[in-house]
């Protein structure tokens, strides 16, 4: 066990300028004084840059924003504002936050306020004006999501508020598509609020890239240039990040002048089960008076510890409850407000509490394995803690690449943020499925604001020859030959979309591009929003995948057979006299089988063959030939060359996110012996996405530290041929086999010397 005391940080408070009306409604919210982040942040702001902030979780972000928003409006009735979260659900305490604001400063101001949005009236087409009267009227902030009803909805755009609440989908499909219906709030839209921009990574990052580029340019078709705000957790490239998801430039706020109370961090590295250490600690703590949560992986855990600490001390029924997203918004609303009040001492949860929802002062976070990045650890941690009082977190690993990475160099934990959030706007594909939607809600110009035309001409000339856009009579402009490509268009994934359906017939999500074949596979189980579903058919002609809900205890991991074929090398670093190349190749894989196994200890229960089409796609990566020397060196030392090179590409991925913000399964790997193209071995490793989404070229840019991480892995594991925790991969195509640990261990010094 490891333990690091994190001291408290004092605050550090700058003088804001403020309306003596503005500051007066504060001051009576109990907010008098201002951390130094919020009034650079707000100075920028009111310069009319564009900023993202980079602080702590609550470290008071939103109000950075909502300031000079509220002053916007206050100066002029008519301006708008347009708020974006990740997911939908997200939005519940802003808007309530930001209407009380408003509702107070209409109170300070009188006669002299700002209109109330629920008295707002539209010109009738007569000319005269009429007003809507409703049972619950319109605030000044409203949600559009989802969940709103269609009734509700159109109220909305009858009599468009001040602020719309919304997240990405909705944006995609139901407001950039429909803009002409929203002129009014478009023609007056003055900021663009996106709030945890650190999400916004890989394909759903990328795509929401197009979207942002498509509301830029509705907004200059309608006259406007808003600003962009933007809010983030601690990543390596906050203005990278933001600037390629908008394609404006951004000023960076990182430094946070919020107070921080002490943090006690504490490393478990259990030798028996992790989920018994994970629940003897949660009971310890509870029994302690300490306001607790638990952060689990999976669904099946979070019910697991629950029922043991049930089981253990049953007093605790119903004082502790477990959270997770297949709960109704009602049930998690529920829960979260008996955590706020204080009635439930603590809660297991899966990562549906991480985002944007204010569950009051809690004591102490057991994180049950490595949450996959820094970013998410920090945002879970920051949970605990929030008034004032000292609180402890404990990660607690499981048998885990990067769980054990960091319980051997716990300082790492605690060194500069290298994790990226990566994203590619640039992939051809997903570029080919947003043009139409561009083209639909715009015409394409060859002087586009947004698009350089030029740039994209070879796209466009494909899609107007497949006969997806029209050219105008002149050639100088570009329209959809169809009234709305969006919905052909999923923004949380890439590839030819396929429906995941019960046996009735309802929908339960979607898959798209190589993952239906790698996880939606005739008896696969398939995870969504933590419920258990086996597929029961997989209908490539009708692209569906059927399903029934089951309550098992085991996953399983699909087999393959799979191959390369470099297509162009785009680069080439060297590094150490090894030469580093990346560029496109063709993948072709083949599912042959899968294999059952036990979710707690990852046993292998069966094995069952399939026969299944190939699936091939492009793609982009990274490539290292192994030369004659080398070879000789791992063979003259009686390794195994298929084993040594399998293992190092098993480390290298599961290394990988500890430099981009992805998840193991986001990226994929290949070994060989002899590769004919090269006519000697070689390890491939690359983004397991259509066209890539930019995560090997980062691995490029971050090369030595990134084989420096994979050697420690190897070489600090106790096991002694092999384990989870090292050099085997949980979705291994070939079983794991053939690896060997000591082999990739000198392979990777030798390289390193």
């Amino acid at each position: 066990m490891e333990h690091k005391y994190i001291p408290p940080v004092k605050p550090r408070y700058m003088k804001l300028d403020l309306s003596d009306r503005l500051r007066d409604v504060l001051r009576k919210r109990d907010i008098e004084l201002f951390y130094s982040h919020q009034v650079e942040a707000i100075d920028l702001i009111r310069q009319g840059e564009n900023v993202v902030i980079m602080t702590p979780t609550a470290s008071g972000k939103s109000l950075i924003y909502n300031i000079p928003v509220l002053e916007s409006i206050i100066e002029n009735p008519e301006h708008r504002a347009l708020y974006i979260f990740p997911l939908k659900g997200l939005e519940q305490d802003q808007v309530k936050n930001l209407n009380e604001l408003f509702d107070a400063v209409e109170e300070n101001m009188g006669e002299g306020s700002p209109r109330r949005v629920e008295k707002l009236t539209q010109q009738a087409k007569d000319g005269s004006d009429k007003r809507i009267r409703t049972k619950s009227p319109l605030r000044f902030g409203e949600i559009y999501d989802g969940d709103t009803t269609a009734y509700r909805r159109k109220k909305i755009r009858d009599a468009i508020p001040n602020v719309i609440f919304t997240n990405p989908d909705m944006l995609h499909l139901a407001i950039n598509p429909f803009h002409k219906k929203w002129e009014a709030f478009f023609r007056n839209l003055r900021f663009v609020v996106i709030d945890e921009i650190h999400t916004y990574r890989g394909v759903f990052g990328s795509n929401v890239a197009h979207v942002m580029r498509r509301l830029r340019r509705i907004c200059k078709y309608w006259g406007t240039n808003p600003q962009f705000i933007a809010a983030s957790a601690t990543i390596a490239n906050p203005d990278q990040l933001a600037e390629e998801l908008t394609g404006v430039r951004f000023q960076v706020v990182a430094e946070s002048g919020a107070p921080q109370a002490g943090k006690h961090f504490i490393f478990i590295n259990p030798i028996e089960s992790p989920y018994t250490e994970t629940t003897r600690l949660f009971i310890r703590c509870i029994d302690a008076g300490l306001k607790t949560i638990v952060f689990t992986k999976a669904r099946k855990i979070t019910e697991l510890i629950y029922s043991w600490t049930i089981n253990h001390t049953p007093k605790l029924a119903d004082k502790i409850s477990p959270y997770r997203a297949g709960f109704l918004p009602k049930e998690r609303r529920e829960i979260e407000q008996k955590l706020f009040s204080g009635e439930l001492l603590g809660v297991i949860s899966t990562s549906a509490l991480e985002l944007g929802v204010d569950i009051g002062g809690l004591d102490c976070c057991i994180l049950c394995g490595y949450p996959g990045s820094v970013a998410s650890t920090w945002q879970r941690a920051g949970r605990v803690g929030r008034h004032g009082q000292e609180s402890i977190i404990a990660m607690i690993a499981i048998q885990d690449a990067l769980d054990q990475y960091f319980m051997h160099h716990p300082e790492a934990f605690f060194e500069k943020s290298h994790e990226a959030a990566v994203i590619d706007p640039e992939n051809r594909n997903i570029l080919k499925r947003h043009i139409p939607c561009a083209s639909s809600e715009v015409y394409l110009r060859e002087d586009d604001s947004v698009y350089d035309v030029k740039k994209l001409m070879p796209l466009i000339d494909e899609l107007v020859k497949e006969e997806i856009l029209n050219p105008g009579k002149k050639g100088d402009i570009w329209f959809s030959r169809r009234r709305m490509p969006h919905r052909e268009v999923g923004i949380r994934a890439i590839g030819e979309p396929f429906d995941i359906v019960n046996e009735s017939g309802k929908a339960i999500g979607e898959l798209s591009g190589v993952r239906v074949f790698r996880d939606a596979f005739p008896g696969a189980i398939y995870l969504h929003r933590g419920r258990q579903y086996q597929v029961m058919e997989l209908d490539l002609e009708k692209k569906k995948v059927i399903c029934r809900e089951v309550d098992v205890h085991y996953y399983t991991q699909a087999l393959s057979k799979e191959e390369i074929e470099v297509i162009s090398e785009k680069e080439m670093k060297d590094y150490r006299g090894l030469s580093v190349n990346w560029g496109t190749f063709k993948t072709t894989q083949r599912i042959i089988g899968y294999e059952k196994k036990r979710i707690f200890d990852r046993v292998r229960i069966s094995r069952h063959d399939l026969d299944m089409p190939e699936y091939i796609f492009e793609t982009e990566g990274l490539w290292i030939k192994i030369d004659r020397a080398i070879q000789s060196f791992i063979e003259s030392k009686g390794f195994d060359l298929a084993g040594t090179m399998h293992a190092v590409e098993h480390t290298a991925i599961a290394c990988l996110p500890l430099f981009a913000l992805c998840d193991r399964g986001d990226i994929g790997g290949l070994s060989y012996t002899f590769y004919p193209g090269f006519k000697q071995p070689a390890i491939f490793i690359y983004d397991g996405y259509e066209g890539g989404i930019g995560l090997t070229k980062r691995a490029t840019e971050v090369f030595g530290d990134w084989l420096m991480a994979t050697l420690r892995v190897i070489d600090e594991c106790p096991c002694e041929e092999g384990c989870p925790s090292c050099v085997q991969d949980p979705q291994c195509g070939s079983g794991n086999q053939p690896l060997d640990k000591e082999g990739a261990k000198h392979l990777l010094k030798r390289w390193l010397s």
